[in-house]
């Protein structure tokens, strides 16, 4: 089985760009002052992974997905708080009326005609 880097390679193409750039470093290195400037400059670039828009994107999209999922997990919570209030409320107000239904079945009753 290959390797991640192998599999994201042949996938996107942004490994094997990096070794292409690394022999071109190499023959600068060798070359003026000026050019020994751009080889700094891209020694500082090899530091940074270059991503392939398209995987650059996905990982965007993903991310805005779970932003997403975030704000409903926490509207979910909030609707599943009021509700346990709601029915924490429902249950003590059905205790006092059951509570009020025996004591007036117990009194006694007068009927006036």
């Amino acid at each position: 089985m290959s390797s991640y880097e192998d599999r994201m390679s042949k996938k996107y193409g942004f490994f094997s760009d990096k070794n292409k750039n690394s022999d071109e470093d190499h023959e600068s290195e060798e070359n003026t002052g000026v050019e020994n400037l751009e080889s700094t400059q891209s020694q500082n670039e090899d530091n940074n992974l270059i991503v392939p828009l398209e995987a650059w994107q996905t990982v965007l999209n993903q991310l805005g997905n779970l932003h997403e999922a975030n704000q409903l997990m926490a509207e979910a919570r909030e609707r599943a708080a009021k509700s346990e209030a709601e029915a924490e409320f429902l249950r003590e107000k059905l205790k006092n009326t059951r509570e009020e239904l025996e004591a007036s079945k117990k009194r006694k009753r007068y009927f006036f005609f």
